[in-house]
């Protein structure tokens, strides 16, 4: 039986007639039919071979290619996160709040009542700029490893609000608690975004309200819970 190795071996390396000399002298009567059998193809015939035999040497290596599993992805990505909870609150969420909160108002004064909400689609669209950010804030607030303040930086007012380390602590204490109040201001913005694609001025000013007690519930429980406010005081007559 003719081995195709052998016989791609014979084509491509030496000459026929040469190996059929050395198989002569080596008396290997397989040899001998192997490349007796070459000689007796013309050059057509050796060149479909040739191809033949390539194909299936490419098609197996391609097929073992394909069979091997691919290298697993990365499940979870690295976050960075570089900037404290103090800087997101400060640069990120209390101006986008302020936005929503701001775009739609009822004030009295020397006028009378004045109540403002946007009137073109400009003015909504900044709205909702403002809401989109202060959604996607909270995302940046529940990405684990992000500290409360930078290191040296204390409480601007002790005894009331916590120190910073002690917050982080708090965190650290219940991480499920900290990413419900987190996801709790996201999905209330999330309220609001469809309020304001709605241009419905009402609505975003009730959901402001439960924005601004998301926020306060938070702030009660990690960053002054040892706040007393003091009774409003009674009224005589």
């Amino acid at each position: 039986m003719i081995v195709i190795r052998d016989l791609l071996f014979v084509i491509v390396a030496e000459p026929i007639t040469r190996v059929l000399e050395r198989a002569h002298a080596r008396e290997s009567v397989r040899l001998r039919q192997i490349f007796q059998g070459a000689l007796m193809l013309n050059n057509r015939d050796l060149l479909g071979l040739f191809v033949c035999v390539l194909c299936l040497t490419v098609g197996g290596c391609q097929s073992r290619e394909s069979s091997s599993p691919a290298p697993a992805a990365s499940s979870q990505p690295e976050y960075l996160p570089t900037a404290t909870i103090k800087d997101l609150m400060l640069s990120v969420v209390d101006p986008s709040a302020d936005v929503v909160w701001l775009s739609v108002t009822t004030i009295v004064d020397e006028k009378g009542l004045v109540e403002t909400v946007p009137k073109s689609d400009e003015e909504w669209l900044k709205v909702r700029h403002g809401a989109v950010t202060l959604m996607e804030a909270a995302n940046l607030l529940m990405i684990p490893g992000r500290t409360v303040a930078r290191p040296g930086e204390k409480s601007d007012t002790p005894g009331v609000e916590l120190e910073p380390a002690e917050m982080d602590a708090l965190i650290a204490k219940d991480r499920a608690a900290w990413n419900a109040r987190a996801k709790r201001l996201h999905d209330t913005v999330s309220e609001v975004i469809k309020a304001i694609d709605a241009k419905d001025g009402n609505k975003v000013f009730e959901l402001g309200e439960e924005i601004e007690e998301a926020c306060e519930n938070c702030h009660k429980q990690y960053w002054y819970p040892n706040e007393v406010i003091p009774p409003l005081p009674s009224s005589t007559h």
